[in-house]
């Protein structure tokens, strides 16, 4: 069974939403057929809000604050540097900041000479 796929020919930017005191950005993605759907990210974390299905208008406050209700970041803090990492969709970057970064103690004090 021959199973034809449709790509984006077009993405339109709908720019910066505040919704829930929190900042959205919405993509508009055009596809080959003349269809539309829409995506929603996080401006804080860049987390795709629509990875479980797209919408198929240009979504209301009420739409977007559904899915961002059940997705709040689990800030990890650099006792170091301060940096935050969602802990949530940022393991890795986590891990590479850790391993690259100075050293410090429990209380953020630098340790050691240089690497």
């Amino acid at each position: 069974m021959n199973r034809i796929v449709g790509h984006i020919i077009d993405e339109i930017e709908h720019g910066t939403r505040t919704v829930n005191g929190i900042d959205v950005t919405i993509r508009e993605l055009v596809w080959n057929d003349l269809g539309r759907s829409f995506e929603v990210h996080r401006v804080d974390t860049g987390e795709d809000l629509t990875e479980d299905g797209c919408f198929d208008t240009l979504p209301t406050d009420e739409q977007i604050a559904d899915p961002l209700a059940d997705r709040q970041p689990d800030w990890w803090i650099c006792r170091g540097c301060g940096t935050r990492i969602d802990a949530r969709t940022g393991a890795d970057l986590i891990v590479e900041h850790v391993r690259d970064g100075d050293p410090v103690d429990g209380a953020g004090n630098p340790i050691g000479g240089p690497r």
